[in-house]
């Protein structure tokens, strides 16, 4: 990990926070994050190939929905890593070493303690970098990590108006932003983890009547195992969301909506790179993609 490793420079910090100047070791932080993106959306895609049902129609669909959760949870990570955002568990150990550390440069210890930690860039000044210790909620990290992303989601949105002003491109994804923050705070979810609710209640409490005895209709079935394509590269429906009342069908809109904002996101990366043809987008998400026969 770059933190045991890395060349950086504490600083003075805020009480419950740790600030590192990363100046001389800026690339190594920018390797770490790809590496993470790289990792996270591999994992977002390898389980929304896995995800689609069998069979059309087939009503059997609990472990492919709890499935999908978990590839829009992953892409929830990548995309934080993109924002230059990390959401971390630094080990005892870590925490002891970078502790021994600190406390040679500030004359006393760091407050770091083991746990769930936001490593954020400062974006004001992309040499600095903070860490602060999060969760403790009864929603542990998935929780945590959601209400990180709805945050990013708002912040996105605001930057776009301030920006772009009222350009039609930037009002659609406005519109589309706006809706992914109402959904993913439905049912008064106001940290933005309704998905994750929706997940407890499939995989816990075996709800929503896609578990045997199975108290969803073929039709039904169908329509679901129709929408899980739609996260696909070209989908024509691929942003629909906030159209449909039903749990099931706006949680797979949902998770749709955002595979896509990871797929744009990367691909995008991928067209700075001097090299787009050598970029880690290239030669690790997009490649899996190529080996399913899906190009972006």
């Amino acid at each position: 990990m770059w933190l045991q490793s890395g060349s950086y420079v504490w600083l003075p910090s805020n009480a419950g926070s740790v600030r590192l100047d990363i100046s001389t070791t800026r690339d190594t932080l920018a390797e770490a994050l790809a590496s993470e993106v790289s990792r996270f959306a591999c994992a977002t895609y390898e389980s929304l190939l896995d995800a689609l049902p069998s069979e059309e129609g087939d009503r059997a669909l609990s472990w492919s929905l709890v499935r999908y959760y978990y590839a829009t949870f992953y892409a929830g990570h990548a995309l934080l890593r993109l924002s230059g955002s990390s959401v971390t568990m630094l080990s005892p150990q870590t925490v002891s070493k970078l502790n021994k550390v600190g406390g040679q440069y500030l004359g006393m210890s760091p407050p770091l303690v083991s746990g769930l930690h936001l490593i954020q860039v400062d974006h004001n000044d992309p040499s600095k970098v903070e860490l602060t210790k999060i969760g403790g909620g009864p929603g542990g990290s998935h929780e945590e990590m959601w209400k990180l992303f709805l945050d990013l989601v708002s912040s996105i949105e605001d930057q776009l108006i301030l920006t772009q002003g009222q350009s039609p491109e930037a009002f659609a994804a406005v519109q589309i932003l706006t809706e992914l923050r109402q959904q993913l705070c439905k049912q008064g979810k106001n940290n933005g983890a309704w998905l994750s609710t929706v997940r407890n209640n499939l995989n816990y409490r075996h709800e929503y009547g896609v578990w045997y005895p199975y108290g969803v209709t073929n039709k039904f079935a169908a329509n679901v195992s129709n929408r899980m394509s739609r996260w696909k590269p070209g989908h024509a429906n691929g942003y629909e969301i906030g159209r449909s009342h039903d749990d099931l069908e706006c949680f797979v809109d949902t998770c749709n909506v955002m595979a896509r904002l990871l797929t744009c996101a990367l691909d995008d990366l991928a067209k700075r790179a001097q090299k787009a043809k050598g970029s880690f987008v290239d030669r690790k998400p997009f490649k899996l993609l190529r080996l399913r026969k899906l190009c972006v």
